[in-house]
């Protein structure tokens, strides 16, 4: 037989096999055109399975498997679907298809936030499309390469691509194309031009709109460009005609896409539309229309299956019945809310549609909402079992946020799999407390576990006077000249533990956990003033990013192996620190006789000869006297080593390979930025990402020789006081600095925390 033909029989037998296979594909075509992914994947999937392997036809299939399952939000079969079609496209040098799959993964690129990968590939697919002559393709290319400088703040380049990409779409027919175009530029345009500009393009996009046919499409960007209104609307410069303009006409892009989706049956669109009718009259405080549209909203959207709707759903109908006063059923549409949420919110921070910045305006509000009406539910409860259901469920809501802002930050879902279960606030030992404040926008709410029983303080000062009084503290404890951070030392006291001191004496609480909420983690508890004392000078003092990260345990020193490693030399542009040799050997005097030591200094200190140290014995404590910078970014946070730097991945990944937890991290010489709250969150959760019982960590870079005299004592302490925890040893050891002249400053002593395991 000849290469390259068949027999006649076979070709008989394919053609059934061809008919079928075309029309699996026209069929997935007509589902994805009328919105509904879920049957066009399932067309698509058949079809795949009877695709001549290695065709133009396969990668064709391909590509629209992935436009579905990046509707549904299914990213790793996105890529892992896109990976293919790439590796067929360039081994047929198919410059066409090339482009095609460089624009989708361009947009899957943007799904996950990295918007600078998304631009490299967009701009491939331009190339690629120019090369191919492909002017729809070019015309989509320049439409990602816009969305990706969107995202990237770079406002002129993005309205520059979009206006291409509308104008060749135009070119070629491509109307829908056109408009979609029209209406990135329009959310570009927002950020960065005149009102009058905006508005002009809003017409224009809605001229643009009215010549498409009736469907599925249109009534898609009718919602896109309604929902843009809104954002329009909360210009504070528009003049009373333009805003009633704008309003009618985002009025009717909702009900015209609410009919349209009717026709073609479309449940989730027509849930779309009726939930921002909804939201168009909360807006106008018309709450009777708007609780009756996110009503039929909801229903709908239960049938879409669409979680991501849903839960908006259910926060939109929570914030309803909270304008009118029915707090109960606030309360269980903000628990469904939340509830749907939780599964959903970590791939929630990302995606095009939204700049940066969406988890805090989309996901934690939801949590924190419900939290509030818990807590104000609870203050007039008086019932004392019911008082502390709804105190516990407040937490239990705020912890979503917390974890999952960890999460987020380290970028690691695996996260909190390295930490055992979290335990009965009645089995914290009597004489401690756990101080768990909660600003909200009009006050702080104080709680405080005391027994296992949460007690709720409520002090009248705003998120926004807190923040600003915590910035100002942080500002001042780093300034060693002058004292005058204690005006806003004594003003936190005042607000923070003034009004539960006579709650902490009557326990005898001697030990106070803080689990630090946004700004307050950029300062240490531990400085706060009466006007004659700090803080730490009452109470041994400790943190932890969340009470489900908790594992308190007192540390074991028998027979305990300390890994010491140091860095005193000036390497990588850092300053030498010539006090570690000396803290080393301090550290290895006081632990003879009790534990086994190991010590590591400057070019014996890599990331190799680390994790070969770690493979040969298990240690309990690890002792780093290193630079450390922890940045809002957590790939620029490291641990310095000679020639390298250590990220937190590699130090989780050397970490985990102990075959016993590790008791104690010790971080000596770390340090975050002032006013970076985010770093903050990343050195307060050092301890869980490293799969550490607790940490010893700096929030600033601290005098060398001060550094020496308390990480030595620290550790002094723990080895001569059996029995004694690491949060009085370290309280200890600060009191010692305190009542040094030399050192009486906090920027000496006050940047040590223990974050953790406590005793």
């Amino acid at each position: 037989m000849i290469i390259g033909t068949a027999p006649l029989t076979s070709t008989a037998e394919e053609k059934p096999l061809a008919d079928r296979l075309s029309q699996l594909i026209n069929q997935g075509d007509a589902f994805f055109q009328q919105g509904d992914f879920q049957q066009a994947t399932k067309q698509w999937e058949k079809s795949l399975a009877l695709c001549h392997k290695n065709t133009s036809q396969h990668i064709d299939v391909l590509t629209r498997l992935a436009a579905a399952y990046q509707n549904f939000g299914m990213h790793s079969d996105v890529f892992h679907t896109l990976d293919k079609a790439i590796s067929i496209a360039e081994q047929r040098q198919d410059a066409m298809r090339s482009a095609i799959i460089l624009t989708q993964l361009s947009d899957a690129w943007l799904s996950i936030g990295d918007a600078q990968e998304a631009l490299l590939l967009a701009e491939n697919s331009i190339v690629d499309a120019k090369n191919a002559k492909a002017q729809k393709v070019l015309a989509m290319a320049l439409n990602s390469q816009g969305n990706a400088f969107f995202i990237l703040q770079y406002f002129p380049e993005s309205i520059k691509a979009y206006n291409e990409s509308a104008q060749l779409a135009e070119k070629v027919g491509e109307f829908g194309l056109a408009v979609k175009a029209c209406i990135n530029k329009l959310k570009a345009e927002i950020n960065y031009r005149p009102l009058k500009e905006v508005i002009k393009t809003l017409d224009d996009v809605y001229a643009k709109i009215s010549i498409l046919p009736n469907g599925y499409e249109k009534a898609n960007y009718l919602v896109s460009v309604g929902i843009q209104s809104q954002l329009i609307l909360q210009n504070p410069e528009m003049a009373q005609w333009q805003k009633q303009k704008v309003t009618l006409s985002a009025y009717q892009s909702f009900i015209d896409a609410a009919q349209m989706a009717k026709l073609t049956k479309n449940v989730h669109l027509i849930s779309i539309a009726y939930g921002q009718l909804g939201r168009l009259y909360e807006k106008e405080h018309r709450y009777t229309e708007a609780l009756s549209l996110t009503r039929q909203s909801i229903f709908f959207a239960k049938q879409s299956h669409f979680p991501h709707t849903l839960y908006r759903l259910y926060w939109q109908q929570g914030r309803i019945f909270k304008a009118l006063n029915q707090f109960d059923q606030a309360i269980a549409a903000y628990r469904l809310s939340s509830q749907t949420l939780k599964p959903i919110q970590s791939v929630l921070e990302t995606g095009y549609r939204h700049l940066p910045g969406t988890y805090n305006e989309v996901v934690k509000p939801v949590h924190y909402e419900l939290a509030d009406l818990l807590l104000q539910k609870a203050a007039t409860t008086i019932n004392a079992q019911a008082r502390q259901r709804q105190l516990k469920e407040a937490v239990a809501t705020v912890e979503l946020v917390k974890v999952a802002e960890l999460k987020e930050y380290f970028q690691d879902e695996c996260l909190l799999s390295q930490q055992s279960k979290a335990i009965e606030l009645d089995q914290i030992s009597s004489h401690t407390a756990i101080l768990y404040p909660i600003p909200l926008p009009d006050r702080l709410v104080i709680l405080v576990s005391v027994a296992g029983e949460f007690h709720q303080t409520v002090v009248p000062v705003s998120a926004e006077q807190l923040n600003e009084a915590t910035l100002d503290l942080r500002l001042g404890l780093q300034t060693r000249p002058n004292n005058r951070f204690l005006y806003k030392a004594r003003q936190l006291y005042d607000w923070l533990i003034r009004p539960i001191k006579t709650l902490l004496t009557e326990h005898q609480i001697d030990t106070l956990v803080v689990v630090p909420d946004g700004k307050l983690r950029l300062i240490p508890f531990s400085t706060l003033h009466d006007g004659k004392h700090f803080l730490v000078e009452k109470y041994a003092m400790a943190l932890t990013p969340g009470l489900t990260l908790l594992d308190p345990k007192p540390i074991r020193w028998d027979n305990s192996n300390i890994l010491l490693v140091g860095l005193s030399d000036a390497v990588q542009d850092y300053p030498p620190l010539p006090n570690v040799p000396k803290e080393l050997q301090s550290i290895l005097d006081s632990t003879q006789g009790v534990a086994n030591s190991k010590r590591i200094l400057n070019a014996e200190y890599s990331i190799k000869n680390f994790r070969h140290q770690l493979k040969r014995s298990d240690y309990s404590v690890i002792h780093l006297a290193t630079h450390a910078e922890f940045n809002a970014d957590p790939e620029r946070t490291y641990l310095l080593t000679y020639k390298e730097k250590m990220t937190m991945n590699q130090l989780q990944e050397v970490i985990e390979s102990l075959a016993t937890p590790l008791e104690l991290l010790t971080l000596s010489a770390c340090q975050t930025a002032v006013g970076d709250d985010r770093a903050a969150l990343g050195l307060a959760g050092v301890a869980v990402k490293a799969g550490a019982r607790s940490a010893i960590a700096t929030l600033w870079f601290v005098d060398d020789e001060a550094t020496s005299i308390a990480i030595t004592q620290f550790y002094k302490q723990l080895l001569e006081t059996p029995g004694l925890s690491k949060a009085k040893a370290l309280q200890n050891v600060q009191k010692k600095l305190i009542a040094q002249d030399r050192y009486w400053h906090p920027s000496y002593w006050a940047p040590f925390l223990l974050i953790g395991n406590w005793l």
